[in-house]
């Protein structure tokens, strides 16, 4: 089972967000931590939230704890789905094969917040045939291994090797994290929980010496011209901690609690990070493109609040703070989705979707006007309630976006207007 709660009868709006969304330059990369979005595009992207009305469509019925669902970036209309289980199935035209496509079962331990916690394609699957995932191995640990198919248009193939990229020690069951995205600059980006227990106990988040509580950006290699031995990965350049004494290099961001899911705006390049929270909040992070260096503020800050209650006062200077925050017991465990970049429902264009585990709600968030003019402050609000867990988000070739409920049901999500 899947407990992503928070330690610790909803209203139809989200409480307001906290962050304001202002025009600015895009940063480079490794630019000290900003809060500020960048400007957003100026086409039309959609319609304000009031007017949005979302709906889901079950597409498959019968997984195992599904928890990711990407695509090959191959130019094929195939999608796959991981199961918590270690099990990954592949989905044709809106029907999942019989023949498991990868089985991690003996690997991974499945139990709790541990099991198969992400996969990703490599940006040039279809010739090199990589695939990553992130699971708890038997020790309790997070490992990143690369799998490389034979032949990356079969439905079968044969893995020609494994390869461990990265181990990290888990020191407790909970708080994996355990996404992994490409992002547009073909770094890989990889999502590390505090350890787990509670209350970050040995304040981990805050500890740039360590891997956890952090976001991570490493270069495998699969993007660029820079070509890694069997296992290995390359520190980016620019990335915001390289050279800086005690810092681990492959550190992105950090103070993070434990980003369950993250994505990437298809359209800005912007990231977008579900950090689950502890006692009292649950945050949406937004990162400008291409600007590292954030400090999200766990376990100092609970969103925008002071960590633990009571604690003395300080400064917020040197922090960055989320775009939306909500509190307990509205929701209670936050799962991140998706920027709608798709074309086959415009209402919905340039909606950041996320939602609940536990309380079941589907919310969105909009930084821009349906002309593309950045809001003064973002807009976000409870758009359908699913009945279930949902438990991740994904998106195909074509840009449609599905959510998956941890009960086993896949499902399109639709959006007309009102």
């Amino acid at each position: 089972m899947l407990l992503l709660a928070a330690c610790g009868a909803p209203p139809e709006v989200v409480q307001s967000p906290t962050a304001t969304v202002t025009p600015s330059k895009t940063p480079t990369p490794g630019a000290s931590p900003t809060s500020t979005p960048a400007t957003a595009p100026a086409a039309p992207q959609g319609v304000s939230l009031d007017h949005l009305k979302l709906a889901l469509k079950p597409v498959v019925v019968g997984l195992t704890q599904p928890i990711a669902l990407v695509s090959p970036n191959d130019g094929s209309d195939r999608i796959f789905i991981a199961q918590q289980t270690g099990v990954v199935a592949e989905m044709v035209r809106g029907k999942v094969l019989s023949r498991h496509y990868l089985d991690l079962s003996g690997l991974v331990i499945d139990q709790g917040e541990q099991g198969l916690l992400g996969i990703a394609f490599s940006p040039g699957f279809a010739t090199n045939g990589r695939v990553y995932v992130n699971y708890i191995d038997h020790n309790g640990d997070t490992e990143i291994v690369r799998y490389t198919a034979d032949k990356p248009a079969s439905t079968s193939p044969k893995w020609v090797s494994r390869q461990v990229v990265l181990r990290i020690a888990q020191p407790y069951a909970n708080h994996n994290g355990g996404n992994l995205v490409f992002g547009p600059d073909g770094m890989l980006y990889i999502g590390v929980g505090d350890g787990g227990s509670e209350r970050d106990p040995q304040h981990r988040g805050q500890d740039l010496s360590t891997l956890l509580g952090k976001m991570l950006r490493i270069d495998t290699g699969d993007a660029t011209s820079s070509a890694t031995s069997p296992g290995t990965y390359r520190i980016p350049a620019d990335n915001p901690f390289v050279g800086r004494s005690g810092a681990r290099p492959e550190i992105w961001s950090y103070g993070l609690r434990n980003p369950w899911r993250y994505s990437f705006d298809a359209s800005t390049g912007a990231l977008w990070i579900g950090d689950v929270g502890q006692d009292a909040w649950e945050e949406v992070d937004y990162q400008p493109p291409g600007a590292g260096g954030q400090n999200w503020g766990w376990s100092l800050w609970e969103g925008n609040h002071r960590f633990p209650p009571g604690a003395p006062s300080i400064s917020r200077a040197g922090f960055s703070f989320p775009i939306v925050e909500y509190s307990h017991p509205f929701g209670e465990t936050v799962v991140g989705g998706y920027v709608y970049r798709g074309a086959a429902y415009p209402a919905l264009r340039g909606t950041y979707l996320y939602a609940d585990y536990i309380k079941g709600w589907v919310g969105g968030v909009r930084v821009t006007s349906p002309t593309g003019a950045p809001l003064a402050s973002p807009q976000s609000r409870v758009l359908t309630r699913t009945g279930g867990r949902p438990s991740s988000f994904g998106v195909d070739r074509a840009g449609d976006l599905y959510l998956l409920d941890y009960g086993g049901t896949i499902y399109r999500v639709t959006a007309t207007t009102r």
